[in-house]
């Protein structure tokens, strides 16, 4: 994985960092889940369907990210 201008971790909301680009690309293997890329970032997940939500790597993301940082 390439995150150089990452940074390890944030403790802001709906923020990209190390962990949750991880996070993102782990759920992509078809051992764990094997999710798609139906939207990026808070904004554009929020506009998912439910199902598109349930099958997108980044609502997983987005979910552990508010998790840690509280939102």
């Amino acid at each position: 994985l390439y995150w150089d201008d990452l940074p390890g971790l944030t403790g802001g909301c709906h923020r990209q960092d190390q962990a949750t680009t991880t996070l993102h690309e782990m759920t992509h293997l078809s051992e764990v889940a094997g999710t798609r890329d139906n939207g990026y970032g808070y904004d554009n997940i929020r506009k998912l369907s439910t199902q598109q939500s349930l099958t997108n790597a980044d609502s997983y993301a987005m979910f552990a990210n508010a998790i840690y940082a509280r939102c």
